[in-house]
């Protein structure tokens, strides 16, 4: 039986491989440090897990196999109960309203790329992630302008369910000169500079984007900050991207839509290991997952495809 001091330790091991840090973990979790570390040593070494900083990463270096069968069976209760963790990503960022039930826990984690969350989601440290798509379709069947609201394979582990979908946009400042200019090509684009991130972290974004004569900057972003990504035409020059729900913010910074069609969709979805998407449980998570996404006026722009 999976106990509650159990799954409390458990909560420990996984915040260190999160976050990184006993100091953060403990205010995560509202424990001391001296706790933290203690508590930590204790759970490994009544597993043999050798769970430590090696390498400057908290990670355990034995019994991984008893480690993973721990975390699968402790987020079947979490999930269960309705307090999963959830992480929101920078693509669904401006849409989102956070939950007024304290039992599931929002994780203040923003990473940039895709593919780390994945990893997240399938070490079962993280629930459901609310994010994108796009860089994820190599794991599709399908285009992400035919996805529906529907359970959706990404591998053998993850799962998604589509929410909404959108055209991704240039942003300029609206003094910007290619404000003014009818007719704009990718050479008028490549004059200006605008956020790239690593090719590694967001290969299908990037490819698209410099095909267009954009990504030519790099942010050095690791995790999301406005200012540095679609907030970044905020400085009158730099031209930026971001979606339609991303144009309330936007705009009160003096920044809104340029006039070119990338033709890039972007899909908003719930995405998790598959075993927490096909749980009896999912259907209720789901609707409180999505809601969080459409309570703000800006959920009702036209350019905003729901598919839920």
């Amino acid at each position: 039986m999976v106990t509650e001091s159990l799954t409390d330790d458990l909560a420990i091991l996984d915040c260190l491989e999160l976050f990184n840090s006993t100091v953060v973990t403990a205010e995560v979790l509202g424990i001391s440090q001296s706790s933290c570390s203690r508590r930590y040593r204790s759970f490994s070494q009544q597993f043999d897990l050798d769970f430590d900083r090696t390498d400057g990463h908290y990670q355990a270096n034995k019994n991984l196999d008893v480690l993973h069968s721990l975390r699968q069976a402790a987020q079947k209760r979490r999930i269960r109960k309705g307090q999963y963790r959830f992480n929101v990503g920078w693509q669904v960022h401006s849409l989102f309203v956070p939950t007024e039930s304290d039992a599931c826990q929002q994780l203040s984690l923003s990473p940039m790329d895709s593919w780390r969350m994945t990893s997240l989601l399938e070490q079962r440290l993280v629930d459901f992630w609310l994010g994108g798509l796009l860089e994820l379709t190599p794991l599709l069947d399908t285009s992400l302008g035919r996805l529906r609201s529907q359970r959706v394979s990404l591998g053998q582990s993850l799962m998604c369910v589509p929410l909404c979908r959108w055209p991704i946009q240039v942003l300029s400042h609206s003094d910007h000169p290619l404000q003014q200019q009818a007719v704009i090509s990718s050479e008028d684009l490549a004059r200006y500079p605008s956020p790239s991130l690593a090719m590694g972290m967001a290969p299908q974004l990037m490819r698209h984007l410099q095909q267009h004569g954009l990504a030519s900057t790099p942010s050095g972003l690791l995790n999301h900050d406005w200012a540095l990504w679609q907030g970044k035409a905020n400085d009158g020059l730099s031209l930026s991207y971001g979606g339609p729900h991303d144009e309330e913010r936007a705009a009160s910074e003096g920044v809104k839509p340029l006039g070119y069609p990338l033709n890039l969709i972007e899909v908003g979805a719930v995405i998790g290991h598959h075993e927490a998407i096909e749980d009896s449980s999912f259907t209720t998570n789901l609707k409180q997952m999505a809601g969080c996404l459409r309570n703000k006026p800006i959920a009702k722009h036209p350019a905003l495809e729901w598919i839920i």
